[in-house]
């Protein structure tokens, strides 16, 4: 599978709101920073208590993919989410590396 293939799958469990199919896109070890390098989640088991409460809140999100780089194991998304709670619509550039078939890092820059 390719590194594009992999981040393709998380988004689509993303949009579904499937916690067990987008965590299992991630590596045990996965870290999560934002564009400063704060760490947001730090191995697969925050990531899924960072993002299932998200799943739930917000059964109608969908991230839409404005923009996509691939080159070599990181695939770079410009992605708009829609479809929250709140109303609000996000912007955010995600940096994703994998390696085999598992992300292994993740770079969300807020724009």
């Amino acid at each position: 599978m390719t590194p594009e293939q992999v981040v393709q799958m998380q988004l689509e469990a993303y949009n579904a709101c499937d916690l067990n199919a987008f965590a299992a896109t991630y590596a045990d070890n996965v870290r999560v920073t934002d564009e400063s390098g704060k760490l947001l989640c730090d191995g697969l088991k925050q990531l899924r208590e960072v993002y299932g409460p998200l799943f739930t809140a917000n059964p109608s999100q969908a991230a839409i993919i404005e923009n996509r780089i691939a080159a070599g194991p990181y695939v770079i998304d410009d992605e708009t989410v829609i479809g929250r709670a709140d109303g609000k619509t996000r912007h955010a550039v995600a940096i994703y590396k994998v390696e085999g078939d598992k992300i292994v890092n993740v770079v969300l820059v807020r724009r």
